[in-house]
């Protein structure tokens, strides 16, 4: 039977890579519109970041359903989540594409 401190040491280390996309998407900066090599990269991080954080959202689900888990066991993939989408928004909305892009 896998014990509560299993399920967080497993869903602690889930968020690990979450944490790591979200800085990599927040602190990359594009060095203008034409740049958009980097912007693609931010882009892409802020996808994987929106996979991520819903697979680990999925994973903490169960437990927290029947009660094994706190519910806020959810809340690093929900703002995990928002970080992501919030980033990639921006990202688009700041630099939108230009002719020929």
């Amino acid at each position: 039977m896998i014990t509560n401190r299993l399920r967080g040491t497993v869903l602690t280390v889930a968020h690990l890579p979450s944490g790591c996309l979200a800085y990599a998407a927040l602190v990359t900066q594009p060095q203008g519109a034409w740049d958009e090599s980097t912007l693609t990269g931010i882009e892409t991080a802020c996808a994987l970041l929106i996979v991520l954080s819903a697979v680990t959202f999925l994973l903490a689900l169960p437990p927290v359903r029947r009660r094994t888990l706190s519910r806020w066991w959810l809340a690093p993939a929900l703002a995990f989540l928002l970080v992501g989408a919030a980033r990639w928004t921006y990202i688009v909305q700041t630099y939108p594409q230009g002719p020929g892009g």
